[in-house]
């Protein structure tokens, strides 16, 4: 796919001023400029973020209310149920409000929706469920906001809600006792992107602070862990907040005392290292989503909760075992989905469906199909009358708005910016695809539908050394808005290439008489497509190639063109 390629670049003299400053390189400051972080105070925050500098849980509207219900339930012995979500964000969500409800002495139930059956938000179900158990007090866990007409059926019924929820905020608030949201209009709470196990976070931390809990911070600390699985998996932005929330829940996964769930599901996945955020994005998160696309999901609650380690081990080798069948399915429908589609007639939005669609795993091939084609896509199962979506968007292009704006002829949605969920009646679906193609086309310009390579600095090779990678490290963790850095070098040559492993590229470059090893992962076909030109500009991550005991300097391909 053809990519725009720009590389960002800052008045040498500010770059010297900075660097000094702070105390670090001038590629580095490059970078940090790069996150709008511009001074010497914020970079030394964004590269020490600390636990100290969280901010305080009541600016979020509604804290006061929400733990003052929670200590009438203490205080009266109520019941409660935690209603949370199939995906990793809710079912961690709910495992550290569940446990940390349960730490105060409440007697605590827990309840996830079935995707298939359910669908997403506060389920009837759960509310029957909920009756049923006799509850006083629903907490909802990764959802709730959207979900009007139930949280009034569980207050006619005489039950209590209390809303936890970090998606868009629609213009009436559900009628509960207290709605958490970041994103609320009147939200005087400086970060608006935690994700909703952030959120649920949040609301342990107002409550445990206000009733003193012995050893406050260490009892919230070890909840971090799985906060920050949480917030790696729901991608969002590693910044701010989340950032302090992922950098220290890493430190708590990684050490030697970690929770039982980790150490079993690490043990049966086969991981013998250290997790970075972006390993638990293809190592651990996909196993605990696996449960919620295919099937029941709340055997994972238990995994997080449980401290018996056969049991532990039980549940991860199920997950395992899901997640290779989600795998199956999911290639079935990436393929189907392609043949549906003429590359070379491409409407602004796709939008394509399906009797033979698994609903659990259309999210993910719409992101594949997203990264292959850019553009917003909609993916839908049909089951009868009834169309279930899943939507993934380009930066550009406000998913949720657009959606919003089709809600006459929809039957429920909810999302955000960059993904969605839809569901339709059947013979609506031709006319939603006309509405969001003329939306996309509308609001999208031709350029807007290129992707971008946004370089975060062009070097010459001979600057990058292991002093560099070394500090370049300090910029952990990894994700959403704050990618590995990526560097632009022109004037390459090649010494050498070949093609290793499944269709990887792997190089010697030079430039200017400095010689570095490279690998290009799936690029091995990629040297076709420049023509006969014997210079190239790349686009590299460096890194770190250690073998026989020696480490040099690797650099991680992203990209290559013509010189």
């Amino acid at each position: 796919m053809h990519r725009n390629w720009l590389v960002s670049r800052t008045n040498p003299d500010y770059l010297t001023y900075l660097s000094r400053e702070a105390s670090i390189s001038p590629v580095l400051a490059q970078i940090l400029i790069n996150r709008d972080i511009k001074d010497a105070d914020t970079v030394r925050d964004f590269l020490s973020p600390s636990v100290e500098k969280m901010h305080d849980p009541y600016l979020i509207p509604d804290m006061d209310r929400a733990v003052e219900r929670l200590k009438k339930s203490i205080a009266n012995s109520e019941t409660v149920m935690v209603h949370g979500d199939y995906d990793a964000d809710g079912l961690t969500s709910t495992a550290i409000l569940v446990s940390a409800f349960r730490m105060l002495g409440l007697k605590t139930f827990y309840h996830i929706p079935n995707r298939l059956i359910e669908g997403y938000g506060l389920s009837m179900k759960g509310i029957d469920k909920a009756a049923h158990c006799k509850v006083d007090l629903i907490i909802t866990a990764d959802c709730g906001i959207s979900s009007e007409q139930s949280i009034s059926k569980a207050v006619s019924m005489g039950m209590d809600v209390i809303v936890t929820d970090h998606h868009e905020v629609p213009d009436i608030l559900p009628p509960a006792t207290a709605v958490l949201d970041p994103h609320r209009k009147d939200s005087k709470y400086p970060y608006k992107y935690l994700a909703g196990v952030g959120v649920a976070f949040k609301l342990i931390q107002a409550l445990f602070t206000e009733l003193k809990v012995r050893e406050c911070d260490a009892k919230l600390e070890s909840f971090l862990d799985l906060t920050a699985l949480g917030t790696i998996a729901d991608s969002v932005p590693l910044t701010g907040e989340n950032r302090i929330i992922v950098s220290q829940g890493l430190k708590v996964i990684n050490e030697g005392s970690a929770r039982t769930a980790i150490k079993a599901m690490k043990e049966v996945a086969g991981v013998d290292r250290e997790f970075l955020a972006r390993t638990l994005s293809f190592t651990l998160i996909p196993r605990i989503n696996a449960a919620g696309r295919l099937d029941d999901a709340g055997e994972v609650v238990e995994l997080f909760l449980t401290e018996d380690i056969k049991e532990a081990k039980r549940i991860a080798v199920l997950l395992e075992e899901q997640n290779r069948k989600r795998k199956a399915i999911e290639g079935d429908v990436f393929k189907e989905a392609m043949e549906m589609i003429d590359p070379d007639n491409l409407d602004s939005a796709i939008v394509l469906s399906s009797p033979d669609w698994h609903a659990g795993v259309i999210g993910i091939v719409a992101s594949r199909l997203v990264e292959r084609f850019y553009r917003p896509v909609f993916l839908f199962s049909i089951d009868g009358d009834t169309a279930k979506g899943s939507a993934r968007s380009i930066p550009p292009f406000h998913l949720f708005k657009a959606i919003s704006e089709c809600s006459e002829i929809l039957t429920g949605y909810g999302g955000h910016r960059a993904a969605a969920g839809v569901r339709i009646s059947t013979d609506k679906l031709s006319a939603f695809k006309e509405m969001m193609n003329a939306k996309v086309a509308g609001s999208l310009s031709q350029s807007d539908m290129v992707p971008v390579l946004d370089i975060d600095a062009a070097v010459n090779l001979s600057e990058i050394n292991l002093s560099l990678v070394k500090e370049l490290s300090l910029l952990e963790p990894f994700g959403n808005s704050n990618s590995e850095p990526l560097f632009g070098a022109r004037g390459i040559n090649i010494i050498d290439h070949r093609i290793v492993g499944n269709n990887h590229l792997k190089m010697k470059l030079d430039q200017k008489n400095f010689q570095v090893d490279t690998i290009g992962f799936g690029m091995g076909d990629q040297l076709k497509h420049i023509g006969d030109t014997s210079v190239l500009d790349i686009a590299f991550v460096p890194g770190i190639n250690e073998w026989n005991g020696m480490r040099s300097i690797q650099l991680n391909l992203k990209a290559l063109r013509p010189g």
